[in-house]
């Protein structure tokens, strides 16, 4: 295919995207004319941006469509927009397009904040019917107040002109990290889930209905970390009728819509939503949408006949219970769907079950048994011989002492005639509590455990402190016996010597101690994180995912250390160490692909340069400064003379200099974000070819996926920072 031929063809694709999914067969029709060739190839790579299972370049190629469009065919419309609202708003660039209109990202000057402008498209505003709508989606938007869900500043007309002015996300939407990265990890879709349940319920509360629930209406605040739900444009309110919809008219994204939705019915409610909201969690986790491959007009039939394939048997790590709250959102029968997104979030806001709930229910009362039991036998018998007793008190301590042994053996034995072989019983009775981090025999410590993760300075300081907290309190005890036992000549000596043991085993202590938090001083860890590697339970838990503590842990054998989210260095480090495990197939690919990482990482450098430079010289201080003495001048204006006009139209130049730079600076935050996240879904793609089976056409799937982004990552690097309109 030549290039002007690729070209005609993405613009078709993204036109069509951009319509109401009924309208696109008509529009691809009237595009295409006569040229059936043009028609089969904009028909295969459309199937890719609705689901069907295709090559990642497919995909790649539409998200690229995507952006031409927004870029090329919206410059008269973000003119008007600047002609309008320019006394107001300096409109910076165009950030997307909808079915009734384009966003752009622009700079209230009053403020100095970023914000982002909705409008209508111009061949929609004269209709009623448009603007009706497009005041609906504000005002039900205006109505909910909550972190996870998109805000509105305010809605107007001007010159014709309907707009709306929403806060500014700076990150990505969820469908371009899926495009990216392809599955997500369960513990972060579960985050996700429970962030979007948590602004749905909201929404619910307040009576309105999202019907629009999809990757690409779900952003990912890069600043915040926060998940923000946005587009409300075809919502509506429980129970009031809606005028604006026809009945039957399916209104929606065709993917990920309830069976419900899918055949027009007027009747929806909150179940719905949760249905679509199942419909993201099953794709973040399987990499796959539900019905991927199902062609578009066969799809409100097979969700009404048909489950979709059960998450176990398309990704098998993922925990049971995760598992089971987002197919419960998928069944066909919305009565058996949680009744509320509030049920649900409360159901994702458990805790994934322990390694002990994952046991035979017989065995679950089983670890940490034994430690327990050594303990209790080991207290009784200490009080039994320590202090002086008669010979009947201490045989009932002793029986005291024994009786929680005897019920270990007892329960292991019972256990035991379910056919769970002994050995194994006695090594799960043996895992030290969850709270444990201490030194405990590395066989018997629980399978998830941390421990030879850990870097060796912590494994030391939990060695030393575990011989301190079992040796000082034999000392003490045994102090007394070691003076009074023996020549009466050398007690004081005795005396002496069992002091100095001691305080060298305490001096000892504190100072390795104290060397060990200077370490973690010198690796940027706060006092608490510094504490957790130092003393934590060694068991998996949320807190040893932060990028301070996890860049310290040493990865399992014969993988990689994650890179830090947030560093480019770190990635390239993680992309560089996986390399070199690739199978051997992927070896020129993955060398190919490091070199790429390096100059991802040089163009972020690049970028972060030339953002502090900017910064240094045209910062909001800079700015404040100049506008207070601009206002001077201005208000001492009945002073005409020359000198002082040339300094308010200098001082007038230079301020739109610096808000020309400021504009700068914005473009290259946005490029050095969207180069982070393309590092993101480089070291994504290697990851899955490094794990990749060995049949040919995953592995053919995985490359394909990886020469994607690859590509794209080079045409990014290569791509001038955005610049402002006009």
């Amino acid at each position: 295919m030549t290039p002007e031929r690729w070209a005609e063809v993405k613009a078709i694709i993204a036109g069509a995207l951009e319509m109401p999914f009924a309208d696109r067969a008509r529009y691809v029709e009237r595009a295409c004319g006569a040229d059936d060739a043009l028609r089969t190839e904009v028909d295969s790579v459309l199937a890719a941006a609705d689901g069907s299972d295709s090559v990642p370049g497919a995909r790649a190629a539409v998200a690229d469509a995507r952006v031409r469009f927004v870029t090329e065919a919206d410059t008269a419309l973000g003119e008007a927009l600047e002609h309008a609202l320019g006394a107001r708003y300096e409109i910076l660039r165009p950030l997307g397009r909808g079915g009734m209109g384009a966003v752009y990202l622009a700079r209230e000057r009053s403020l100095e904040r970023l914000v982002a402008v909705k409008v209508l498209r111009p061949d929609l505003a004269d209709a009623p019917e448009s603007q009706e709508r497009f005041r609906r989606e504000a005002r039900i938007a205006a109505q909910l107040s909550h972190p996870g869900i998109l805000p509105l500043h305010t809605f107007s007309e001007i010159d014709g002109i309907w707009y709306f002015v929403m806060g500014y996300v700076r990150g990505q939407s969820l469908d371009e990290r899926l495009r990216l990265e392809g599955a997500l990890p369960p513990a972060e879709v579960r985050r996700i889930l429970i962030e979007l349940a948590d602004a749905l319920e909201w929404a619910h509360r307040h009576g309105v209905i999202h019907r629009d629930i999809k990757p690409a209406n779900i952003l990912l605040d890069d600043e915040s970390g926060r998940t923000i739900l946005a587009d409300f444009g075809i919502s509506k309110l429980k129970g009031a009728a809606d005028g604006l919809t026809l009945t039957g008219m399916v209104c929606g994204s065709p993917l990920y819509m309830s069976p419900e939705q899918g055949i027009g019915s007027a009747d929806l409610d909150e179940r719905s939503d949760i249905y679509s909201l199942g419909a993201v969690g099953y794709t973040m986790l399987a990499g796959r949408e539900p019905f991927m491959g199902v062609a578009s007009d066969e799809l409100p039939y097979r969700r009404l006949s048909h489950d979709p394939p059960a998450l176990p048997t398309v990704a098998p790590s993922v925990p049971a219970d995760l598992a089971s709250a987002v197919m419960r959102c998928l069944a066909r029968d919305r009565t058996a769907r949680w009744p509320s997104a509030w049920e649900l979030r409360e159901a994702l806001g458990r805790a994934s079950a322990p390694l002990a709930a994952s046991l035979p229910e017989p065995v679950r009362d089983l670890p940490s048994f034994a430690p327990y039991a050594v303990f209790w036998a080991f207290a009784w018998t200490i009080l039994a011989f320590i202090t002086p007793r008669t010979a009947g008190d201490r045989t009932l301590l002793m029986l005291v002492a024994i009786l929680v042994p005897v019920g270990l053996v007892l329960h292991v034995w019972n256990i035991g005639r379910h056919g769970l072989r002994p050995l194994e019983l006695a090594r799960i009775a043996s895992w030290p509590p969850e709270w444990w981090g201490l030194w405990w025999p590395l066989s018997l410590r629980r399978p998830t455990d941390l421990w030879t993760r850990l870097p060796w300075q912590a494994r030391l300081v939990r060695v030393v402190l575990s011989l301190f907290l079992t040796t000082l309190p034999v000392l003490v005890l045994m102090r007394e016996w070691l003076v009074i036992s023996g020549d009466p000549e050398w007690r004081e000596i005795r005396r002496v010597s069992s002091i100095v043991g001691e305080t060298l085993l305490v001096v000892g202590t504190t100072v390795i101690v104290t060397v060990a938090f200077w370490w973690t001083r010198r690796h940027a860890l706060s006092l608490a994180d510094g504490a957790r590697l130092l003393f934590g339970a060694t068991t998996p838990s949320p807190a040893w995912n932060t990028p301070t503590i996890a860049r310290l842990l040493r990865a399992p054998e014969g993988t990689v250390r994650p890179p830090d989210r947030d560093s480019p260095a770190d990635h390239l480090r993680a992309i560089s160490d996986l390399v070199t495990l690739l199978p051997s197939w992927a070896a020129v690919l993955g060398a190919e692909a490091a070199r790429i990482a390096q100059r991802l990482v040089t163009a972020i450098e690049r970028c972060d340069g030339e953002i502090s430079l900017l910064a240094r010289d045209a910062g909001p201080a800079e700015l404040d400064r100049l506008e207070s003495q601009l206002d001077a001048l201005q208000v001492a204006s009945h002073d005409t003379s020359t000198d002082r006009r040339d300094l308010r139209d200098l001082m007038q130049h230079q301020l739109e200099v610096m808000r020309r730079m400021n504009a700068r600076s914005e473009a290259l935050s946005y490029q050095r974000v969207r180069l982070l996240h393309l590092m993101r879904g480089l070291w994504t793609q290697l990851y899955h070819v490094r794990n990749a089976s060995d049949g040919p056409a995953e592995a053919t799937r995985d490359t394909e996926g990886l020469r994607a982004v690859c590509d794209e990552i080079v045409a990014a690097i290569e791509a001038p920072a955005a610049q402002p309109l006009g």
